[in-house]
């Protein structure tokens, strides 16, 4: 028998080298190809890239020779028939005809089917190949698979899905040899990317979750900063980052940005009254409760933990997460076991303002805060006692005007005694800032404090006199 006559060789061998087919291995030692192989490389019919293709994956290497293998695929929407396949190759002539036979594998299967393809049925079609060219083989029944995912890509699996249909193990032999695999590669950018939407929803519920804080602590007379939300930093965020998403998510037009410097009320304009400005600084002891408010407190026992049924506007309204159920003949509060699918929330800062402190940031709704008492809240919490004394007193005398009662700063949120109410007075008269500040006592004995910038002796006299004596004679 006589040695099989591959190709008649001329002097300068021929290589195949078109738009689709580009084969890089000049002395490729065609003696060692199949006849069926080298049939199916001088005779393909399925090269380029199908009109309609809605699918592709490429899979291949660069080191130690160029070798990849690209698949095209016209997939039925509908059906998931693969209508059409072609190919695009580079490298040997092994790399040909496995892309080639790849092709023709698939076209007319169903995606599930086209799954089936391995090495074994491509080797089989080419009727083997080298032992050298082994990796060809894999590449191609990889890039089937690729085709696959690419697919389900584009019709919106997500990450979960494609580990289902098209798993993909990153440590095989096959995906170790592949040093390039848009399969993979389009894996890892859903990951990220998925990954990166669900730190943006974490970032979004966490700062609608410090909005309710904010809401529920104003309702409780309370500012709120980023040490109040430690808890809601969701692990995808570092506190900074969600404190800057806080801030960014405030309306510019609506935050009161008041440094400790420009605390100073005789260089603001003037503050709006609060319910309690008759009576002097805080709230008054007539008012104070074990949680003292600025405001009305809807959200004050939801807060506590324990659901309780509300009314609003007549009607009962059940909490989030329970329903009312008849045991033993009465209504009661039962948890639902099944707990429904959680809305995305969104971030609703209306009404939130800022205040900026020395050392940190504090917010409050203020549609339940006055901004009167959200300042006295702002002075108590830089925990800057005499700093606090001295504004205060000057905001009495400048906006009212009159003198500041020494009782005012026992009450929330300053919470004062009075012998930490006249040692303030005894340090603010030795500091060279507050020389304005000025004592008088009513002929009671009640302490009052001034600043002479906006009242006299005379008259700061005058109203404490009225205020602690006359003003009841004539009640």
């Amino acid at each position: 028998m006589s040695e099989r006559d591959v190709y008649h060789t001329p002097a300068d061998r021929v290589l195949l080298r078109t738009a689709d087919v580009y084969q890089t291995e000049a002395q490729d030692d065609v003696t060692s190809y199949s006849d069926k192989l080298l049939s199916i490389v001088a005779d393909f019919k399925n090269s380029g890239e199908p009109e309609g293709a809605n699918a592709q994956a490429m899979v291949g290497k660069s080191k130690r020779g160029e070798v990849a293998c690209r698949l095209f695929a016209r997939v039925d929407q509908d059906t998931g028939i693969i209508q059409a396949a072609g190919f695009k190759a580079r490298g040997c002539l092994a790399m040909t005809a496995c892309a080639s036979a790849a092709c023709l594998l698939i076209e007319g299967k169903g995606i599930e089917e086209a799954l089936k393809v391995g090495m074994d049925e491509i080797r089989s079609c080419v009727d083997g190949v080298p032992a050298d060219k082994q990796h060809t083989l894999h590449f191609a029944a990889c890039a089937v698979r690729a085709l696959v995912g690419d697919f389900l890509l584009r019709d919106g699996a997500t990450a979960a899905e494609l580990d289902e249909a098209v798993p993909c193990d990153e440590d095989s032999i096959s995906c170790i040899m592949a040093e390039h695999c848009s399969y993979r590669q389009s894996r890892l950018e859903l990951r990220l990317d998925e990954a990166a939407r669900a730190q943006e929803r974490a970032r979004v519920e966490a700062v609608a979750d410090v909005m309710d804080l904010v809401r529920k602590r104003t309702a409780l007379g309370q500012l709120t900063s980023c040490f109040d939300w430690k808890e809601l930093v969701p692990a995808s965020l570092m506190p900074d980052e969600l404190t800057e998403a806080v801030l960014d998510a405030l309306d510019p037009a609506s935050a009161s940005l008041a440094s400790s410097e420009s605390a100073d009320m005789s260089a603001q304009a003037p503050v709006q009254r609060s319910p309690f400005a008759n009576r002097g600084v805080g709230v008054p002891q007539l008012f104070k409760e074990p949680s003292a408010s600025a405001g009305s407190m809807p959200e004050t026992k939801r807060a506590l933990g324990r659901p309780q049924p509300c009314e609003d506007n007549g009607e009962l309204r059940v909490p989030e997460g329970y329903e009312l159920r008849e045991v033993d003949g009465n209504l009661a509060l039962v948890q639902v076991s099944a707990t429904p699918a959680r809305t995305p929330r969104t971030i609703d800062a209306s009404g939130i303002v800022a205040m900026e402190g020395a050392r940190r940031t504090y917010l409050y709704d203020s549609t339940q805060m006055k901004p009167a008492f959200a300042r006295w809240a702002f002075l108590a919490a830089e925990d800057d006692p005499l700093f606090a004394f001295v504004s205060c007193v000057r905001e009495d005398s400048r906006v009212y005007p009159r003198p500041m009662a020494a009782s005012s700063l026992t009450n929330h949120p300053f919470d004062m005694t009075e012998g930490q109410v006249e040692a303030l007075w005894v340090e603010a008269k030795e500091h060279e800032g507050y020389g304005d500040i000025g004592r008088v006592e009513a002929s009671n004995g009640d302490a009052y404090f001034y600043s002479s910038r906006y009242l006299s002796e005379e008259h700061a006299l005058s109203l404490a006199e009225w205020e602690s004596v006359e003003r009841l004679m004539n009640v």
